[in-house]
């Protein structure tokens, strides 16, 4: 735990907007790919998908990654929120509490992530098999 340098972004990410951290830019960058890619899947194989793919991939889907995004912000400002009432013995850096709110909000990062990696990558994944179902009929 003495090295504080892989936490992500430092102190930066908890005291400044998580916008200002390239690990949440290419996050939400990843999110919004995935978002980019559904849209196009249900344009593109409108005809060919029946109404319960339609409703999994435009609204569970669609709707999933929007939440993911928004709770995830929500969970940060409750953590930054709580690093900016500590008091000057938990300030400094190295202490419990710095320590778990790094780990709180990297986890925070790594967990949107993997959730849109592995969203990005199921679109993906039904985007070629509805390629080849397209070219069947």
């Amino acid at each position: 735990m003495d090295n504080l340098r892989n936490f992500v972004d430092g102190r930066i990410f908890l005291t400044d907007s998580p916008f200002r951290s390239a690990y949440f830019m290419v996050a939400t960058v990843v999110g919004l790919v995935s978002a980019v890619i559904d849209v196009y899947l249900l344009f593109r194989h409108w005809q060919t998908l029946n109404v319960y793919i339609v409703l999994v991939l435009g609204i569970l889907i669609g709707v999933q990654l929007v939440y993911q995004w928004v709770r995830t912000l929500r969970y940060y400002f409750n953590i930054r929120k709580l690093y900016t009432v500590k008091s000057e013995v938990e300030a400094k850096e190295g202490t419990p509490l710095d320590i778990a709110l790094r780990i709180a909000t990297g986890g925070l990062t790594d967990t949107l992530f993997y959730c849109y990696g592995m969203i990005l990558v199921e679109l993906i994944t039904i985007g070629v098999l509805l390629t080849r179902l397209d070219g069947m009929r």
